[in-house]
């Protein structure tokens, strides 16, 4: 690989990390993709981690927040982490800082995609819901407590 092409390289780890937060895994796939040899990818990662363009924790904050703004629950969050390659540890710690409220995050779901409604859920119509709101990651207890909110009204 000449210098040319690690410059290329560089510039692209670069603009990938101005447009989003990456993780050091996902990135180190995004250039290894790019031809990066495994070397000259971890090197650049650790340069870029020296200089705070790259940081794990930054980009599962990050993370969280999108997810969050989605709509998503607490399981369907972690589940996806693995994925995205967000750190498992990281992302379990900050939803405990943050001490996120699962039972709002249910109800401003279920209230965006359902709105409000005064008449009584039939049997199956229920159960459709349950099964959209259990999708996007949220326990039975959550959901159950959107619901009671929705028809409470």
């Amino acid at each position: 690989m000449d210098e040319k092409e690690k410059q290329k390289l560089k510039n692209y780890a670069v603009w990938l990390l101005s447009r989003q937060e990456y993780s050091r895994k996902l990135l180190g796939q995004k250039l290894r993709q790019k031809g990066a040899s495994d070397e000259y990818a971890d090197s650049l990662i650790e340069w870029l981690c020296d200089i705070g363009y790259l940081d794990d924790l930054r980009h599962c904050e990050s993370y969280l927040n999108r997810q969050l703004a989605k709509g998503l629950g607490e399981k369907r969050v972690l589940m996806d982490a693995m994925n995205k390659g967000v750190e498992r540890t990281h992302l379990t710690q900050l939803i405990e800082e943050r001490e996120i409220d699962w039972y709002a995050v249910a109800q401003q779901t279920y209230e965006k995609k359902y709105g409000y409604s005064s008449k009584q859920l039939d049997y199956q119509e229920r159960s459709k819901r349950v099964r959209y709101m259990m999708y996007r990651g949220f326990s039975y207890d959550q959901i159950d407590f959107a619901i009671q909110s929705q028809s409470d009204r």
